[in-house]
């Protein structure tokens, strides 16, 4: 199988509201980001291939069948909503048992399994805590252990990272990144540019319910660091006389904070490179980032 996800000319519609509009998109094995403004269409997209919503015209397959007429297909799919979609009232423990049982998946292996991901989030120790009284990052990190109980072919996530500290996001890129190189399909929503950076993959923009472009991480960088700033927080300080031999209209800010416009991602690394030669100890580079709404636009 080619495609494990096709859409053909997918439209939905919420009353007045049109969601999608003639949505056209193949999805093989791997890591496919999908990047959009708020409103878009992402998580009806989403909820379309999980064959939660039927389309009100075109077609959904995946793994060769409709998702919202087959059932059995939903075995092999995982959804990890962007509402955490889990019961207040029961415990981890219980959550988790009740959603292994619906796969058919024995207790022990589902809690064995649960607490491996745990682990690795630092999250183990509310197996047995009542949903409702975990902090919402931790509610996230539960979800995100439903969300792999099934050992899914096809696993779609609608902000996976949203709530979570730094290091947890890291981990959950990171378990993603891993069941994409073993050959399973990932479906990664994100309103953030920083966030579909992090991957090396496909990245398609959705916006007002329509895919505009179709790119990959290096793609996207030409289209954000394009005629913007770049903050470089420096070791040290550097003298004025290396600051007025920088150029690209460098200025030092407070704590340490060097701006520099550019005018594309190519040369970032030039200016690195002018600063390393005249000495100069570089802590890390980050970029102003434009309105994702400003993105793409006609």
């Amino acid at each position: 199988m080619k495609y494990t996800i096709a859409l053909d000319k997918i439209t939905k519609a919420f009353g007045r509201q049109r969601a999608l509009s003639g949505v056209d998109l193949r999805i093989g094995k791997g890591m496919t980001l999908v990047l959009g403004p708020n409103g878009a269409g992402k998580s009806t997209l989403l909820r379309c291939m999980a064959g939660l919503y039927k389309p009100d015209s075109g077609r959904v397959e995946v793994l060769g069948s409709d998702p919202y007429e087959d059932a059995n297909i939903r075995n092999s799919i995982s959804f990890m909503p962007d509402n955490y979609g889990l019961y207040d009232f029961l415990s981890v423990r219980d959550n988790l048992l009740f959603f292994a049982r619906l796969y058919g998946i024995g207790d022990s292996d589902a809690i064995k399994k649960s607490l491996a991901i745990m682990k690795e989030l630092d999250a183990e120790k509310y197996i047995d805590t009542k949903i409702g009284e975990l902090s919402r990052g931790t509610k996230q990190k539960m979800l995100f252990c439903k969300a792999l109980l099934n050992d899914p072919d096809v696993i779609l996530l609608d902000e996976p990272t949203a709530f979570l500290d730094a290091s947890s996001s890291e981990q959950v890129r990171s378990t993603l990144s891993e069941m994409a190189r073993q050959g399973k399909s990932v479906v990664f929503v994100t309103q953030r540019v920083d966030e579909a950076t992090r991957f090396n993959s496909r990245i398609c923009i959705i916006k007002e319910g329509k895919i505009l472009k179709d790119t990959d991480t290096s793609g996207l960088y030409r289209e954000v660091l394009k005629g913007t700033s770049i903050n470089i927080r420096l070791a040290k300080p550097i003298s004025k006389a290396v600051l007025g031999r920088l150029g690209h209209g460098a200025i030092l800010e407070h704590g340490g904070i060097l701006k520099a416009n550019i005018g594309d991602y190519k040369e970032v690394n030039k200016i690195l490179k002018k600063l390393m030669d005249e000495g100069a100890y570089i802590a890390s580079v980050d970029y102003t980032e434009p309105m994702i709404e400003k993105l793409f636009s006609d």
